[in-house]
């Protein structure tokens, strides 16, 4: 799943590259959110985003959330 798909994004407030996460990038949105399911998830490649949403919910969350820093 390495391609990329131009979706809107909340935060940019227009359609930016969006990718799937990574493994690493699943289970710390896993940990972070307490959800148990993440695959559907993407993150905008904008520079500087990094905000989440879903193939098919531009909103997710209740605010717009950025992918969890590595720890």
């Amino acid at each position: 799943m390495a391609s990329t798909r131009i979706l809107s994004c909340s935060t940019c407030k227009r359609r930016e590259p969006h990718r799937w996460l990574n493994t690493g990038e699943k289970q710390q949105l896993k940990q972070a959110t307490g959800r148990r399911y993440v695959d559907d998830f993407l993150v905008c490649v904008a520079p500087g985003c990094g905000t989440l949403r879903t193939g098919l919910n531009e909103n997710p969350f209740d605010k717009p959330r950025k992918l969890p820093d590595p720890q």
